[in-house]
């Protein structure tokens, strides 16, 4: 590993991802996107705050010399170490924030309560649809091995944050808990649990999501180890939204129960386990007969490095319903719906790893490597589980929708199963520097020749430049990347009783170009991303895949701003945006998040007070609509939504190392006479109505 690491708290706004800052209870920067970055830019990509700064550390350090008792990192694939210093003294910067979708991103789409399916506004916050596409939607309420925090602590360190909301019959819960504490000097254990409870306040909209990952470091002189487990179940109602979208509008009473859902029966049960094991083993350099002390011990490990990353993956959605939908037909000439769909790799990455040189004006890394990945692609119907299996039936894909003819017979049960697996492997490599101080650079390769991959390329690379003033560091970051791919493979292939498809599309082509600005002491910072799509495969207006063969392209400009006056602060994040086809990559205009508050202590160094209000505001389009089906997100024009301003009002408390938020929520629904019913994130799904939220969050380490 590199001799000198950066440590990072990072406040600015990522892609979708999960990687979270235990003192704030925050999720922060993907691993698609920090593998796209040098370390030092992880600091531009955290989801969890507005502030943006950097220092220095040696991690390689033993832990009786660190001055910090906690430190909190991520690890890449690469092998490269990117680390989230842990504040004992947590900020109370967005800390009532507690919707983990609004928390990670500032412009962010749901389904009306936490729990539940979501999308980032911002295009460059959104990534392109995984190998199992049915989880991209939900990720911030999962724990994902590539993203997990790893710890290096002097004392146990044990974080409690709760919070909760509405009343018994209406109420949403949020735990979590983590602790942690080194065995050794070398080695690190903890434990991490997520709860989120929400039982909505429409009827059928409940949400139960439970993540759970156990992990363990291990860093030596020459073999370091990362391994965790993580268990993830994710439990929704699928109402389908508002029956009459027009009824709810009209109707000025606010008594959600009393509007109609379009399923009383939805339920979608997603269910995912992984194990991640990643280790490296650096040769010791050649003697020469000199004797080495333990002075120097750091220096006799040689640049060489093997690397091995192995990982295990299970996905498994479930879905049952009895209701109907407009535009599709059940494809067994019945309602009665129990789908499955699994997927499971099994991923290993070998590499040799030319470390940067430590203690060198000029230096670089480089690795070569070849990963491997065996797929597993599963589907099952059953659509009436109640009838009794005595003549089992599996339709033709060539005559899938026909129903057999003795299907009014009682005593039968139509099914389907359908197993395909593939081989993926790859060709990889990487060029990097994370080490100087005043020129930064990565570029990563990656060629699949086997599998269902075969022939998917990408190329990333990005250069930082920093300067330096009397008052800190500012970095000028330029990148880009372009990537052919086949699409996911289920965007070709899917099987259920409402919606199937079986495509042949053509390799889709990827080309992102990114700029950032970045200047911590003056609490700013400013992007553009643009991206053109060739190929592009999105979810038409029938909730089906289609291929558009037009190049598209978007373009996403943010500006972040944080001002301190005395003891008032103000936080802006603004978005433009353009989408060169909105039928397609519906995008708004505009969006905008807006925290103004007052901060001083109420009892000197003990008590501190923060009292302000959040502001939410994007500009109409026509945003998605969604298929309970699939799980996934649709284009529409039956209605624009937006031009609406949400706002609620919060009063934060820090009592030593305790954080409590009394927060009243949707204020704006008290303004419907004024305002409208228009409190839309996505099509048919409303958000609630006003409702008072309380959290507390307390760290424990010694």
């Amino acid at each position: 590993m590199t001799h000198v690491l950066w440590v990072f708290i990072a406040f600015s706004n990522p892609a979708i991802g999960q990687v979270r800052d235990t003192s704030a209870s925050s999720k922060s920067v993907s691993m698609d996107d920090l593998s796209k970055h040098s370390v030092q830019d992880s600091i531009t990509q955290s989801k969890a705050n507005p502030v943006v700064y950097s220092a220095i550390d040696s991690l390689y350090l033993p832990l009786d010399s660190l001055k910090v008792g906690i430190f909190a990192y991520q690890v890449l694939d690469q092998n490269s170490y990117a680390r989230t210093k842990v504040e004992l003294d947590t900020s109370m910067r967005r800390f009532e924030i507690n919707n983990p979708v609004m928390k990670y991103y500032y412009a962010g789409s749901y389904l009306g309560n936490a729990g539940l399916s979501y999308f980032p506004i911002a295009f460059d916050a959104r990534k392109r649809p995984s190998d199992f596409i049915f989880t991209d939607n939900l990720e911030v309420y999962m724990h994902l091995p590539e993203n997990r925090l790893y710890y290096q602590t002097r004392t146990p360190y044990t974080l409690v944050d709760y919070s909760s909301a509405g009343n018994k019959s209406h109420n949403e819960s949020i735990l979590r808990l983590v602790h942690t504490q080194n065995v050794n000097k070398n080695w690190n254990v903890g434990l991490d649990y997520d709860v989120v409870s929400s039982i909505g306040q429409y009827m059928n909209q409940n949400a139960s999501d439970n993540a759970f990952s156990f992990f363990s470091a291990y860093r030596g002189k020459q073999y370091t180890m990362y391994t965790n487990f993580n268990w993830n179940n994710i439990r929704m109602k699928e109402n389908g939204g508002l029956a009459n979208v027009a009824d709810f509008m009209d109707d000025t009473q606010n008594n959600p129960e009393t509007f109609g859902v379009r399923s009383m029966s939805g339920k979608t049960i997603l269910r995912n386990r992984s194990f991640y094991l990643m280790q490296s083993y650096s040769f010791k350099k050649l003697s020469l007969g000199k004797k080495s002390t333990e002075k120097d011990s750091i220096n006799n490990v040689s640049r060489f490095t093997l690397v091995q990353t192995f990982k295990y993956e299970w996905d498994k959605r479930e879905y049952y319903d009895t209701a109907t939908y407009a535009f599709n037909k059940p494809n067994f000439g019945t309602t009665e719906t129990s789908d499955s769909i699994y997927f499971r790799r099994l991923y290993n990455h070998f590499e040799l790893m030319i470390k940067e040189q430590a203690r060198k004006k000029f230096t670089a890394g480089f690795s070569v490597g070849i990963l491997n990945e065996l797929d597993k692609y599963n589907t099952d119907i059953v659509p009436d589980t109640s009838l009794t299996t005595r003549d089992p039936y599996t339709p033709s894909r060539s005559n899938w929708s026909q129903p057999p003819p003795t299907f009014v017979q009682t005593d039968m049960m139509i099914e389907h199963r359908h197993t395909q697996s593939y081989v993926n492997s790859a060709l990889t490599g990487r060029f990097f520097n994370h080490t100087g101080k005043y020129l930064n650079w990565d570029f990563t390769g990656r060629f699949y020749f086997t599998g269902y991959k075969m022939g998917n390329v990408a190329i990333d690379g990005m250069v930082q430049a920093h300067y330096y003033t009397s008052k800190g560091r500012n970095s000028l970051l330029l990148g880009g990347s372009i990537e052919n791919f086949k699409p996911s493979y289920f965007l070709n292939n899917y099987e259920s009783n409402w919606l199937v498809w079986h495509n042949n599309f053509n390799p889709s082509q990827e080309i992102r170009l990114r700029g950032e600005f970045v200047s911590p002491h003056r609490m700013f910072k400013v992007g553009a991303y643009v991206t053109q799509l060739n190929n592009y495969v999105y979810i038409d207006a029938n909730a089906h895949p289609a291929q558009s063969t037009q190049a598209l392209l978007t373009g996403t400009v943010s500006v972040e701003k944080d001002i301190r006056l005395r003891h008032f602060g103000f936080l802006f994040k603004l978005y433009g945006q353009y989408s060169s086809d909105q039928d397609i990559i519906p995008l708004p205009a505009f969006a905008a998040y807006q925290s103004s508050y007052f901060q001083g202590w109420l009892v000197r160094n003990v008590l501190k007070i923060q009292l302000g209000w959040d502001f939410n505001y994007h500009s109409k389009y026509y945003a998605y609509a969604y298929m309970p089906s699939s799980g996934m997100f649709y284009v529409q024009k039956e209605q624009e939504i937006g031009n609406y301003p949400f706002f609620d009002v919060f009063l934060n408390l820090q009592l030593r190392r305790a954080r409590i938020f009394v927060k009243t929520e949707g204020l704006n629904t008290l303004l419907n006479s004024s305002l409208g019913k228009e409190y839309f994130m996505v099509y048919r799904y409303p958000l609630n109505e006003m409702r008072v939220k309380f959290g507390v969050s307390w760290a424990f380490y010694d």
